[in-house]
């Protein structure tokens, strides 16, 4: 219905109220509400699709990375070797530090000590010569840890000979173990 319809509907019960006020009583007062009274209109109403509230999609799983198979260890084994054998191939010791976890345990036949990393590279340059070589360098059946013995240092204390070994685990970007796939770090000197 349009406005203008309702318009002369409200003017007609106006009117038409009017004619009948002595006839009934309060007749005036209800007429004069429904002519003040706005006549509700039809809202037109478009027919659209709904849509019912559904569950929000899971959110995607990150795979758990597999554990790697033995030629990838094997392979991430040599790569270590390759590195420490080219850190150590000068007695600058290029790179050393990329080696080298933030802490380093230094065991010594006088003791053990805890040294940064910096210390740590610079305790090996003072000891390092143009004859080191590494003489052994073998991954550990259980353990995601590798032992390298190296000849060629200076004796210089607490070194007794010229004898170093390293151990090398696997660590992630933060330091923190990571067995399955980290980066061989040296965490551990072992004086002789």
């Amino acid at each position: 219905m349009s406005v203008a319809c309702a318009v002369v509907a409200v003017a007609l019960l106006v009117l038409g109220g009017c004619a009948n006020v002595e006839d009934r009583p309060g007749a005036a007062a209800t007429a004069a509400r429904a002519a003040a009274t706005a006549v509700p209109t039809r809202a037109a109403f478009t027919v659209g699709v709904v849509s019912t509230p559904t569950r929000a999609p899971a959110p995607a799983r990150t795979p758990t990375p597999q554990p790697r198979d033995e030629a990838d260890v094997e392979q991430s084994v040599a790569n270590a070797r390759a590195m420490v054998e080219k850190a150590l191939a000068s007695p600058t010791l290029p790179a050393i530090e990329d080696l080298l976890l933030e802490t380093v345990a230094l065991a010594a036949p006088t003791g053990g000590d805890q040294l940064t990393r910096a210390t740590t590279a610079r305790w090996l340059r003072q000891r390092a010569t143009a004859r080191i070589q590494v003489i052994q360098f073998e991954r550990h059946q259980h353990q995601a840890l590798i032992n390298a013995n190296t000849r060629g240092w200076s004796a210089i204390a607490p070194l007794t000979s010229s004898q170093l070994a390293f151990m090398l685990r696997q660590y992630d970007a933060a330091g923190a173990q990571d067995p399955d796939r980290g980066k061989w770090l040296i965490d551990v000197l072992e004086a002789e």
